[in-house]
């Protein structure tokens, strides 16, 4: 008997292998068209860009385009006009998402309640969802125009003179925040509701039993299980941060006097008012270099929790 060769456990792991490649192989194939794709969408715009931002490119100099390395990004640090929007754009970005979680949190809470009638209502929820940006702008500039009535009209009902909400710093920021909670709530909404449905319905049995109350329940099971769901909807959220231009484009052009210009706006601005295609360009790669910044310590959060759970089953 040849007990030098390869034993069958040997064998089966080696075939084993061959297929796993084979199979990785066969998916690589699959996967190279709509590889290619989403880096002629996304890495090579990116590409394109970053050359961008570090020339002195602008339409309305007729000095010759040349090579300036970091100076554009040097010279946003300087602009008075750029902190502000990146203030103004911290506070458009927290202020929507935190409202979106709360207000979306507690919306999943009554699509989850299994009572009669809620079909329609749940249907009535997530109607936001089908405007687009612009169109929202447009109906929430509306409503927040005095002479349309809108709004301002509601308020005089119960005795209050309502404000030229986006003539005035404070309430257009206040308005463009209340459209941007109404136009992305229903998502946080769904994305808890979804969540919500799959949670064991033993564990809240067990809590009823032992005494606990509704909102205990609330506590100490929902809000627990629901936690992973919340950081991706919070990345989601912040990611999607860029979609509430057409809000502000509509809504207030960035005014009034800068007050809600917002980064992206801002490079906006520079891009196609001012024509200086390259100072634009290293303006919107910072914003999304914070972002990005912004967005990590979340998602490692996040995939940290994944596989702590995936290595716990």
């Amino acid at each position: 008997m040849n007990t030098n060769g390869p034993t069958y456990h040997e064998i089966d792991k080696g075939l084993q292998k061959a297929m796993n490649r084979r199979a990785n192989a066969g998916y690589r194939r699959f996967l190279a068209p709509a590889m290619i794709i989403i880096a002629a969408l996304t890495v090579v715009p990116i590409l394109f860009t970053v050359g961008l931002s570090m020339t002195n490119i602008s339409y309305v100099s007729p000095r010759p385009t040349r090579f300036i390395g970091f100076d554009n990004f040097i010279q946003l640090f300087r602009d008075e006009r750029f902190l502000s929007s990146l203030w103004q754009s911290a506070i458009l970005i927290f202020g929507p998402v935190a409202f979106q979680l709360i207000f979306g949190f507690f919306l999943a809470l009554v699509m989850n309640e299994r009572l009669k009638g809620l079909g329609w209502l749940r249907v009535i929820f997530i109607v936001p969802m089908f405007f687009p940006p612009i169109v929202m702008g447009l109906m929430w500039k509306v409503l927040f125009t005095p002479q349309l009535g809108g709004i301002n009209y509601y308020l005089s009902l119960i005795g209050i003179t309502g404000p030229t909400w986006l003539s005035e710093p404070m309430t257009a920021m206040i308005a463009i925040i209340i459209a941007a909670t109404w136009g992305w709530t229903p998502f946080v909404a769904i994305m808890f509701f979804t969540s919500m449905q799959t949670f064991p319905r033993d564990l809240y049995e067990a809590a009823r039993i032992d005494g606990a109350t509704w909102t205990q329940q609330i506590k100490f099971v929902t809000l627990p299980l629901l936690k992973e769901t919340a950081l991706v909807v919070l990345v989601f959220r912040i990611m999607e941060a860029l979609a509430i231009f057409p809000i502000i484009f509509v809504m207030t052009s960035g005014g009034p006097a800068g007050s809600t210009e917002t980064v992206n706006y801002y490079s906006f601005v520079s891009g196609f008012t001012f024509l200086k295609v390259g100072y634009a360009s290293a303006m919107i790669l910072t914003f999304l270099a914070l972002l990005v910044m912004l967005l990590a310590p979340a998602t490692n959060l996040l995939l940290r929790s994944i596989e702590t759970e995936g290595g716990s089953k």
